[in-house]
């Protein structure tokens, strides 16, 4: 990536994301395997099942008070290793009429995850899968749209006042660096990528619901400062400019901005938005028949998903109605 832009020159912020996650031959995605415990991180459907159990039962719940439709069409963005599915397709099971009704459409773009995704969830033959949300057929008679911790890793868009921040290789430093040099709280961020994939997925919702769940915050654009682009590497911090296609990108999701496209909204934190679904009840019923090892795990995990300290703040839920 450091060479690429050696040759090409100065790109924007964007760009250099765009290029250092999507690229064909090196991009990051594309080549890595990158989710889980050997990975660079590991997702809410990776720490504990009762992530998955609880977004089944809000799943159902919506099928439900839409009149329990005939047919239901749920849309992954990004479904990881296919965890998450199979936790809501194992719960759904339960659930009758729910799975007769379902198709499910799975949006990846990272071969390896695909691959792993087909091979975990090769006994269902409603599922399918595309590379982009547009390619995503409609005519359901509900839909229900999941995207995990997905809206953090569109390109941003960052600027110093009225300049658009880029990214160049300088001959002195003998590495990437950013221009203009400013302070990193005096960077204002946005995401064009997002309110356009809102505004394709509030028209899959005609009816429906969908969630999206990540780290971020609900600030007003004219107090949003600061300069959230952050890599990780096997779990921990790393540089941006010296990780680019060997790290993962994400940075705080602007939900303010998407908020204001949803009429119909619900937003809280994680930890407020699993305790509503009963995820205390699920982990004490699961602890009843549960080995100690068992125990321990169930319990680490569900502290972790909703604790303040954990991800239960930090990490916020968007309910959209439609």
């Amino acid at each position: 990536m450091q060479e690429y832009i050696r040759t090409a020159g100065t790109i924007t912020v964007e760009e250099a994301q765009k290029l250092a996650l999507y690229h064909p031959d090196f991009g990051y995605y594309v080549q890595n395997n990158v989710i889980g415990r050997h990975g660079d991180f590991i997702t809410s459907p990776e720490i504990s099942q009762l992530f998955g159990e609880m977004l089944a039962f809000w799943c159902i719940a919506q099928w439900q008070e839409a009149g329990s439709p005939d047919t239901i069409h749920l849309i992954e963005l990004g479904p990881g290793r296919g965890t998450l599915l199979q936790d809501i397709l194992r719960i759904g099971a339960k659930q009758e009429g729910f799975l007769e009704s379902l198709t499910i459409s799975c949006v990846e773009i990272c071969p390896q995850l695909y691959e792993q995704q087909r091979k975990n969830l090769s006994e269902y033959p409603f599922i399918f899968w595309y590379k982009d949300l547009q390619e995503v057929p409609g005519g359901a008679d509900f839909t229900l749209v999941i995207a995990n911790e997905f809206f953090d890793t569109l390109p941003i868009r960052q600027f110093v006042g009225h300049e658009e921040r880029s990214i160049r290789f300088s001959e002195a430093e003998n590495n990437l660096v950013f221009a203009p040099p400013c302070n990193p709280n005096s960077v204002k961020e946005s995401c064009p990528l997002a309110i356009n994939l809102m505004q394709q997925i509030l028209h899959h919702l005609s009816p429906g619901a969908a969630l999206i769940i990540d780290y971020g915050d609900d600030t007003p654009a004219e107090s949003r400062f600061g300069d959230t682009l952050q890599a990780v590497f096997q779990h921990k911090p790393v540089k941006v400019l010296q990780s680019l296609s060997f790290a993962d990108l994400s940075h705080q999701v602007d939900f303010h901005s998407l908020r204001n496209m949803c009429p119909n909204n619900r937003f809280q934190p994680q930890g407020n938005f699993l305790l509503r679904l009963g995820i205390e009840q699920r982990l004490e019923k699961l602890m009843s028949i549960a080995t100690p090892e068992q125990r321990f795990a169930l319990t680490t995990g569900a502290t972790r998903l909703v604790a303040p300290t954990e991800m239960g703040q930090r990490f916020k839920v968007l309910e959209v109605f439609q």
